[in-house]
């Protein structure tokens, strides 16, 4: 019997966390102990009715209501404090829909692999992949994928590398990766152990690179398997989600490469980075 508890980070997700919470509870978890917390970063819909709501039908979820939104690193090491014990941690997107039997199939691709993280394979609404494992970010990534500069570059070939996407790993059932997104990521409670928390300097985007990357220097495997799977619906576009979302990004991959690449790569790259703000800014100035 396994002891899982999934993590789900809610944002203004009223339109997509009952029909995911739905998928958890319908799934084969029934035969095993399993908790869900789920954690609201100050949605200002009805995610918190909805969640409440669906809490009354259910002993086994929790809810943290945040006052404000911590960002995405900060609310999940909120919900892995609040259940320890556990031996898998699944981290989720409220905007996801399980399919059958993806919990259980990331639990035995750990445990068949001896690997202390797993993830499995994100798809859209139409079925298409849209980035499930990566590569560790080189400093050609880091020009030519994590800027505008990507647009000038018509082989797109550091986007492939990032994604693997020069590799066809299609006809595997699970193989190493460097990299799962954080949006469906299982992590064994050893890893945690070991490596700590999410690094909550990450508001959000690249905390799963980081953490992949922290555990891997200590020597743990990182696994993805292609049986467990999950339909990535996406989130309502708001102004104001978009801004948090972009800012956040803006933000991340400069303190990535201050975090885990050397002074000479900086003094490159966050020259790079800067001007890239300063031209994203001068757009939407000259568009207003």
């Amino acid at each position: 019997m396994y002891d899982l508890t999934i993590i789900i980070v809610t944002f203004n997700s009223e339109k997509h966390i009952k029909k995911c919470v739905d998928t958890v509870t319908k799934s084969e978890l029934n035969n095993h102990n399993y908790k869900i917390i789920i954690i609201d970063n100050f949605s200002k819909d009805n995610t918190v009715k909805i969640v409440k709501k669906i809490q009354k039908k259910s002993k086994d979820i929790s809810l943290i209501e945040n006052k404000n939104n911590v960002g995405f690193a900060r609310a999940v090491n909120q919900g892995i404090r609040l259940n320890r014990k556990s031996e898998y941690i699944l981290l989720l997107n409220p905007d996801t829909i399980l399919e059958k039997n993806s919990q259980i199939n990331l639990i035995k691709c750990s445990e068949k692999n001896k690997a202390g993280i797993c993830g499995g394979t994100t798809v859209n609404t139409k079925g298409e992949a849209n980035g499930s494992y990566f590569r560790y970010p080189n400093l050609m990534v880091g020009i030519f994928d994590f800027t505008n500069i990507r647009k000038l570059c018509k082989n797109d070939k550091w986007h492939k590398y990032f994604y693997y996407l020069d590799i066809n790993n299609s006809n595997k059932d699970s193989f190493p990766v460097d990299v799962v997104t954080g949006g469906f990521m299982l992590i064994k409670s050893s890893t945690i152990k070991k490596i700590g928390l999410l690094d909550e300097n990450f508001f959000m985007y690249l905390e799963d690179v980081d953490y992949c990357l922290r555990a891997n220097k200590a020597g743990i495997k990182i696994f993805h398997e292609n049986s467990s799977k999950i339909i990535h619906i996406g989130g309502a576009s708001s102004n104001n989600r978009d801004r948090i979302r972009h800012c956040s990004w803006l933000k991340s991959r400069k303190i990535f490469f201050l975090k885990h690449f050397g002074v000479l790569e900086n003094i490159i790259i966050q020259p790079i980075f800067l001007l890239d703000d300063l031209l994203i800014l001068a757009n939407k100035v000259f568009r207003i």
